[in-house]
């Protein structure tokens, strides 16, 4: 039985009272409010706990036997409990070990409070029933306050930090489920331009190959105009099927399989240049290596097409004002070696830097520099593909730097 002090009535705590929650009613939003469970069959003890407690901003939820707490703790959790010995039918002890035998409870802290049973056998009985403390009255109510809140406060960061578990995992679906959406539209579209690109060029090559035997077999018995007709469908035909062949570059860029090697950048460099060799002579280009270059970890023919693509670029893109240049090297960053390609020629103007990167982006008329606008895309998706990245330095009129960065090997 507790015997509490004269003095402890609410009026002697200096500290005013906060408005406590009524039983059962909903937190604010945004908000958790605890529960505490104060167990007692005397109605006096329960008020004299409820006035100490009151300024926790707790569900202070009374119970006047065991067996009315237990079937409270079937209904709701609680941050701490509050436990009398000495009850009539179920005293404390027996409460406690049956809160103990259910999984839910095994864990929830147990206080008990008594004015009886201040042996040695009976605070090893309630310590042994795993309780976090055992208090004999008269308490002096700050430290009861103080017992308590720290259980409250542990109770509120544990139900924040399940509900905010709850919200990530509740967006980690939700993420897994946009994800498998969006990998399944990819994949449909990736088959689908496959499909297009690959079964359009066959009637293609078709209408092309008509036009040039028009041209070529039957031009003495055509008007000028049908002539001039024949030559613009065959320029079409040839320049549609250079646009279907990137496309279905693309597709199987970015559904195969690139398995890495060891990629000497020196030497598939010079079977690059080797391709354009023609092209370099004709038009007087200063090609400079700086070796050593080095090694990467890259799909050696994509890499072949990667150095084509940003090799041709700036064999395409010269200025009419000066011989044009072109310098490759390389530097390094932790675990990577970035490949430079060089040029001096029409530049770039800085807004353009991301935007030439993607499929079928062109800057400049067909007429005045041809090509197909998928070049730069390829070059950046294989970088990707390979675990690197691709860029460009560049300012109008001052030349270009383009760089691909992949893995060193070691």
């Amino acid at each position: 039985m507790i015997a509490y002090p004269t003095t402890l009535p609410v009026a002697a705590d200096p500290v005013a009272p906060l408005p406590v929650p009524a039983n059962g009613a909903p937190s604010p939003p945004g908000t958790f409010v605890p529960n505490i469970l104060l167990v007692d069959d005397r109605p006096d003890k329960l008020l004299a706990l409820e006035a100490i407690l009151a300024r926790l901003n707790a569900n202070l939820v009374k119970a006047r036997s065991g067996k009315e707490a237990l079937r409270l703790l079937l209904q709701q959790d609680f941050a701490v409990i509050l436990l009398d010995v000495s009850m009539p039918g179920m005293d404390g002890f027996e409460t406690a070990a049956m809160i103990r035998q259910r999984p839910r409870t095994e864990h929830t802290p147990i206080i008990f409070i008594t004015a009886i049973g201040n042996t040695r056998d009976h605070i090893a009985q309630g310590y042994s029933l795993r309780a976090v403390d055992y208090l004999n009255t008269p308490i002096v109510p700050d430290v009861l306050r103080t017992k308590v809140s720290v259980f409250v406060d542990l109770h509120r960061q544990t139900e924040l930090i399940r509900q905010q578990s709850q919200q990530v995992n509740e967006l980690n679906r939700a993420l897994e489920e946009r994800i498998r959406a969006l990998t399944s539209a990819n994949q449909e579209l990736e088959a689908f331009n496959y499909s297009i690109a690959h079964d359009l060029r066959a009637p293609l090559r078709s209408m092309g190959g008509f036009a040039r035997a028009l041209v070529e077999d039957e031009s003495s018995a055509m008007s000028e105009s049908g002539r001039d007709y024949a030559r613009r469908i065959l320029r079409s035909a040839e320049y549609m099927d250079k646009l279907l062949l990137g496309m279905l570059t693309y597709s199987r860029l970015a559904r195969s399989e690139l398995p890495p090697h060891v990629v000497d950048l020196e030497e598939i460099t010079a079977e690059t240049l080797a391709l354009v060799e023609r092209e370099v002579r004709e038009r007087s280009v200063k090609v400079e290596i700086l070796s050593p270059l080095g090694r990467v970890l890259a799909h050696p023919v994509t890499m072949r097409q990667i150095l084509a693509n940003l090799i041709g670029n700036s064999l395409k893109f010269t200025a009419p004002d000066r011989a044009p240049l072109l310098r490759l090297f390389t530097t390094r960053a932790p675990g990577f070696v970035r490949l430079w390609i060089e040029d001096n020629g029409i530049g770039i103007a800085p807004q353009f830097h991301e935007r030439i990167f993607g499929l079928f982006q062109r800057l400049h008329d067909s007429q005045t520099y041809p090509g197909t606008g998928i070049g730069l895309a390829l070059v950046r998706k294989g970088a990707e593909r390979m675990g690197g990245r691709a860029g460009v330095e560049s300012e109008l009129g001052q030349g270009s730097r383009f760089w691909v960065e992949l893995p060193a090997s070691e």
